[in-house]
């Protein structure tokens, strides 16, 4: 275990939770050998797939040796390994973060007395790995509605929708943007007359309500979507969709689902909703903004609706920022004390 302080230090000490898996894959690596084959599989809704790799062969080999034991594994920690031709075929289900419902699974395939020798060592690297998964969990999730919260909105709005690079993206939503044309959009939703639901039944039922909305948000959207409890009834998510229509009907199956659902106590709940289509120019507080936008005027003329603040500005219905407030949003406050 020695030779991996710098491994697991780099486990320990990253905030980026989609850079993890290509850590572990790099510290399995480094302990089985130039010979080894080491892959990361995701799994999402019954379907597995490569995502990473690195070895000789493994390409060529990406279901055949493995095929079986990927089918064998359904529970986190779990080791199943077989021998084929001398060589020993390893696959272990990492931790899953409660962030997405997809599983990732390592595999390794080595000569055999090395992998079995390894193998202890190798479960505890992904018991490390697990550790700390939990650890950005504590961190990160909203403690309610376990949807991630404020404060990580904040910190990772650029590294959601800009991402470049296979090395440093997040990989459900890189592989949205890739099936869908790339188009990101972000919607703000606000339950409403909250306020009366917490005055009427308390703050109890209240929470129940809040907790049922995250239950419902995780069955309406995909695993690569980003699901924010922002505060209070207000959440936010951003989704990939290839144009203006297809992201108001994801938008609006979600309205539905709220409509639909029978909340305990309280009976009928609904929620107004407005979102905006993203740019990589754009500012995490431009974004909201224009959400903020959409949504208030959703709120002003009925409730229960779903509101893209772009369609509002083509119908004149509302204005856009002053050449002032523009001004102001270039500012760069940096520049007073150069």
């Amino acid at each position: 275990m020695l030779p991996l302080f710098a491994e697991l230090e780099a486990i320990s000490g990253c905030r980026d939770r989609n850079m993890l898996g290509g850590i572990i894959l790099q510290a399995f690596a480094k302990m089985l050998g130039e010979r080894a084959d080491v892959a990361l599989f995701r799994r999402d809704q019954g379907d597995t797939g490569l995502t990473r790799c690195v070895g000789p062969t493994v390409m060529a080999a990406t279901f055949g040796p493995w095929e079986g034991l990927l089918q064998a594994i359904q529970f986190a920690g779990t080791l199943k390994t077989e021998v084929k031709n001398g060589r020993l075929y390893g696959v272990i289900q990492l931790h899953s973060s409660e962030v997405s419902t997809a599983k990732v699974l390592i595999a390794y395939a080595a000569e055999e007395k090395l992998a079995k020798d390894l193998e202890d060592s190798l479960l505890s690297v992904t018991r490390i790995y697990g550790n700390h998964v939990k650890l950005l969990d504590y961190s990160e999730l909203d403690s309610l509605t376990r949807l991630l919260n404020r404060k990580t909105f904040d910190e990772t709005f650029e590294r959601l929708l800009q991402a470049s690079s296979a090395e440093d993206s997040d990989e459900d939503m890189v592989e949205r943007r890739a099936k869908e044309d790339g188009a990101a959009w972000l919607c703000v939703i606000d339950i409403d007359h909250f306020k009366r639901i917490n005055d009427n039944f308390g703050h109890l039922f209240g929470d129940e309500v809040l907790l049922r909305m995250g239950d419902l948000m995780r069955k309406s959207f995909r695993s690569g979507d980003r699901l924010f409890r922002f505060g209070g009834e207000e959440f936010v998510v951003i989704l990939n969709a290839e144009d203006e229509i297809l992201a108001a009907k994801g938008f609006d199956r979600f309205r539905q689902a709220v409509e639909g659902n029978e909340f305990p106590q309280v009976g009928k709940v609904t929620c107004s909703i407005g979102f905006t289509k993203v740019s990589d120019m754009d500012m995490p507080t431009d974004v909201v903004g224009r959400a903020d936008e959409a949504l208030y005027y959703a709120k002003e003329h009925g409730r229960n609706q779903v509101q893209c603040y772009e369609a509002l500005r083509r119908q004149g219905a509302i204005a856009g920022p002053t050449v002032a407030e523009a001004q102001m949003n270039d500012f760069d406050i940096d520049a007073l004390f150069d």
